[in-house]
């Protein structure tokens, strides 16, 4: 298989992610983050990876707005920080990453790390999310294989 910046791979639920991504880890919030989005997505990149911890969501959202690439055509992604573990934190953390990053839906909502005595109720809050449509698809960052066989003997939905 040929790599190419239109490149996906199908994940789990059938939606498709771009195998190649520009993600901001270590950006700062404001201009830079903006131009360097903006640069990406002119460049023919359409999966933006971000995260809560990052601090630099709302630069993405706005660039994604003045980049005027229809919004179903770049693949938004953020993550969930360790603070904002358990149910009903998971819930108001996404709402105020949403609300920053200004969009109508994430397509990939990830946890960004498991987090011990909490992970599987923050799932169960992903799954949720899911459900209402607030995100295309939901998943994990940083687990390792004893969190992954943990999750999926729990799960209702795979990450």
């Amino acid at each position: 298989m040929k790599l190419e910046s239109t490149s996906v791979v199908r994940m789990n639920n059938g939606s498709e992610i771009p195998r190649i991504g520009f993600g901001v880890f270590q950006n700062p919030p404001g201009e830079s983050t903006e131009k360097s989005v903006l640069a990406a997505l002119y460049a023919g990149y359409r999966h933006i990876d971000t995260a809560r911890i990052y601090r630099n969501e709302e630069s993405v959202g706005i660039a994604i707005h003045q980049s005027s690439i229809p919004r179903n055509e770049i693949f938004l992604t953020t993550k969930l920080w360790n603070s904002d573990h358990g149910y009903d934190h998971t819930f108001e953390a996404f709402k105020e990453s949403n609300h920053k990053l200004n969009v109508e839906y994430i397509d990939l909502y990830l946890i960004h790390w498991p987090v011990y005595g909490i992970r599987l109720e923050t799932w169960k809050a992903l799954e949720k999310l899911y459900e209402s449509s607030a995100c295309r698809a939901i998943g994990v960052s940083n687990y390792m294989m004893k969190h992954l066989k943990e999750l999926m003997k729990f799960c209702s939905i795979k990450p």
